[in-house]
């Protein structure tokens, strides 16, 4: 037993003393003995650290100084102004001297390396996050320095550090290939949770892009702003996306963490409709937009220790909104909100986790200083599934809405039904009653039609048939005195004397100037004559206007419609000049007396459009001219009247339009001349220019298809 019981104490010596020879930073006098080239070397417990509150010391002024020891693993200095000076004296046992120092922290703002060059001097390099990225010897966002320490060599390094954001200090100390392979293993670890971010940003784009509900907009900024301050606390953004811009590493650390809690907020009130279910709560984050934005406005002015503080208390507070906002709209029914506590929850406890880890009061290692992306990275993924299952609760609610709409639409199908049979009978009689106004209407414009040409017609008839109303009286008077002369003649008889008797006639003839009579006769004969001749031209123009009997298609010649129209309306066209170029067109089957009308209408609007111009100037014109090709036969009325404005010729030909005032116009007048025109299968054209004039032009077929 003796003997066992040696031999357990020799065993217990002998592992004692490999512990104590371990490859493990050990405290000898403030000397860290690096002794496995295989192991990485944590040295934060073994820093002397001394404040230089000054800012102005150099290495000459501090390295005497007295340094002082921290007890933490990781020293926490906090946010502060002054510059920290730290000493680490290194004794290499191991048979590798390429070794290198990684301090982990890649939010410091300025990092300075003394070494000694010999045993008087200290050369430098420097490290800031206030030049560019390019200058780092090694591209990696943490500060890593050379130490050339060869075997058994002991050797004293001095760190400069001032920082705007909380300085910690993570320092180890390996060889060059260790570190690397540690790095690598820390690039895939963010790879993946960079590439499990990226996937939910692109695929709740894609959904909002199908669906276009708002809630994956705001889902989506605030997953790319978490991306944004996780990866800067690595500080992969300064490397890849800004290494150009200090500015924005600088201050990236207090802008995206507000940022990124006012989108939370943002996102939280649209997904869980705070508004509608907790509107006192919804106002109540208006003040956390405020804290935030002060946070902010501190941080761009370099007030860097108040921004953190307002920053992390707010974050503090916020958490705990959001936790509680959740739970009182789930009681309140709404069953997306127990996916968002879920998710929220989880990240509520890494923000917990890394605030505390910053006040000290968890210390800081890798769980406590990665456990916000842990806790971002499940938090999105179950916002993502809470999203989802929001849809499927609009689908069923939807869902039952049709159903409910179904059901509501059966029942009023039957009453809708009968309403609709009466509606119908209703509607009938109102369209019955509609055709006869439209034609009563159109009856009412032509007319008004009929009277203006009545009117005209009238006032050319008058002419005419004044000269034979006129010439009457003369004419009963000549034949009174050759009545005369006649019975003069008569009262001769053979006994009487008749040379004497034919005196008497001579005489006679003489007093009633018989040579004039018969000029005159003649003169009245003529008079007449030209008026009958007149008349009958009118009224043969009026039949040939009107076509009264030809109600059917009938061969006719355009131009005789035109000139008869023209006869018809030349009272109108007093004062105006009235060019003609009727070109040889050939016979076509057609409705005469509608396009007749068309005509008139036509030329008629031209007319008033003269006049109105050209009233008092009198230099009014009107130009009328025919042609044809192989298709159509063409008939081009010009005027240089007032013009059609541009913004209302679409609507000219629409009925009841009308430019003129109320009473003068009842705007059927060119609808009907398009109708006409349409029934014909032809076209009509309007080019006109406001005070130069219109021209319209009529394409009628030169044969019916």
């Amino acid at each position: 037993m003796k003997f066992i019981s040696r031999n357990i104490k020799l065993y217990f010596l002998i592992i004692t003393g490999l512990i104590t020879s371990s490859c493990i930073a050990q405290k000898n006098e403030q000397t860290i003995i690096f002794s496995d080239s295989n192991q990485i070397i944590d040295i934060s417990s073994n820093l002397l650290i001394y404040e230089d509150k000054t800012q102005k010391l150099s290495l000459n002024n501090v390295k005497d100084k007295k340094f002082n020891a921290f007890s933490s693993n990781v020293p926490n200095l906090g946010i502060s102004k002054s510059v920290f000076w730290v000493k680490i004296t290194i004794k290499n046992t191991s048979n590798s001297h390429n070794l290198l120092l990684d301090l982990a922290l890649p939010t410091l703002d300025n990092v300075v390396f003394y070494y000694p060059e010999d045993n008087e001097t200290y050369g430098s390099k420097i490290i800031s996050e206030e030049v560019s990225f390019s200058n780092r010897q090694y591209k990696d966002p943490n500060y890593l320095f050379d130490l050339d320490l060869k075997k058994e060599e002991i050797k004293t390094y001095f760190l400069k550090i001032n920082s705007s954001e909380g300085i910690q200090l993570p320092i180890k100390i390996a060889t060059k290939e260790t570190i690397f392979n540690q790095i690598k293993k820390r690039d895939i670890l963010s790879g993946i949770y960079f590439g499990v971010m990226l996937v939910m940003i692109l695929y709740n784009l894609f959904i909002y892009f199908s669906v276009r509900d708002k809630s994956y907009i705001y889902y989506v900024i605030y997953i790319l702003l978490i991306l944004l301050t996780q990866t800067s606390l690595q500080g992969y953004p300064f490397q890849y996306l800004w290494p150009n811009i200090p500015q924005i590493a600088k201050n990236s650390l207090f802008i995206f963490p507000s940022l990124v809690s006012i989108a939370g907020i943002m996102f939280m009130k649209v997904f869980l409709k705070t508004n509608y279910y907790t509107p006192v709560l919804s106002k109540f984050s208006y003040l956390f937009y405020f804290s935030y934005s002060i946070s902010i406005i501190f941080a761009l002015i370099t007030q860097y220790k108040i921004s953190f503080i307002i920053m992390e208390i707010s974050s503090m507070i916020v958490s705990f909104y959001m936790l509680y906002t959740a739970i009182v709209v789930l009681k309140k029914g709404y069953q997306p909100a127990k996916y968002f506590l879920a998710a929220w929850s989880i990240f509520l406890i890494g923000v917990v986790i890394y605030i505390l880890k910053d006040f000290e009061v968890l210390p800081f290692n890798n769980f406590t200083r990665y456990t916000m992306h842990i806790g971002s990275g499940i938090e999105t993924v179950l916002l993502s599934f809470a999203l989802a299952a929001r849809i499927n609760v609009y689908k069923k609610e939807r869902l039952e809405a049709l159903k409910e709409k179904e059901r509501v639409v059966r029942e009023q199908n039957i009453i809708l039904e009968e309403k609709v049979k009466e509606r119908t009978k209703e509607l009938n009689q109102v369209l019955t009653n509609l055709k006869q106004t439209q034609s009563q209407l159109v009856d009412a414009e032509k007319m008004s039609s009929l009277g203006q040409l009545t009117a005209g017609i009238a006032h050319e008839i008058n002419n005419p048939i004044n000269f034979v109303s006129s010439s009457i009286s003369p004419l009963r008077r000549d034949i009174k005195d050759i009545e005369s002369i006649i019975k003069k003649y008569e009262e001769i008889n053979v006994s009487d004397n008749l040379e004497e008797k034919l005196k008497e006639v001579e005489a006679l003839k003489q007093e009633i100037d018989y040579e004039y009579i018969k000029a005159e006769l003649e003169t009245i004969i003529n008079s007449i004559q030209d008026g009958a001749e007149r008349t009958k031209e009118i009224v043969s123009s009026l039949r040939n206007f009107s076509r009264l009997d030809e109600i059917d298609l009938q061969k006719a010649d355009i131009n005789e419609g035109i000139e008869s129209t023209l006869v018809l309306l030349k009272n109108k066209l007093n004062g105006i000049t009235l060019s003609k170029d009727l070109g040889k067109l050939p016979i076509i089957e057609c409705y005469p007396s509608k396009l007749n009308q068309a005509f008139m209408n036509v030329i008629d609007n031209a007319i008033g459009a003269v006049k109105e111009k050209n009233l008092k100037s009198g230099k009014g014109s009107i130009e009328i001219k025919t042609h044809f090709d192989d298709d159509f036969i063409y008939i081009n009325i010009k005027d240089n009247g007032v013009g059609i404005d541009e913004k209302i010729k679409e609507k000219i030909f629409e009925p009841f339009f009308t430019t003129k005032d109320v009473g003068k116009g009842t705007g059927l007048g060119l609808s009907i001349v398009y109708s006409i025109i349409e029934s014909h299968k032809g076209d009509i054209i309007v080019n006109s220019k406001k005070n130069e004039g219109s021209e319209f032009i009529i394409k009628i077929p030169n044969r019916r298809g």
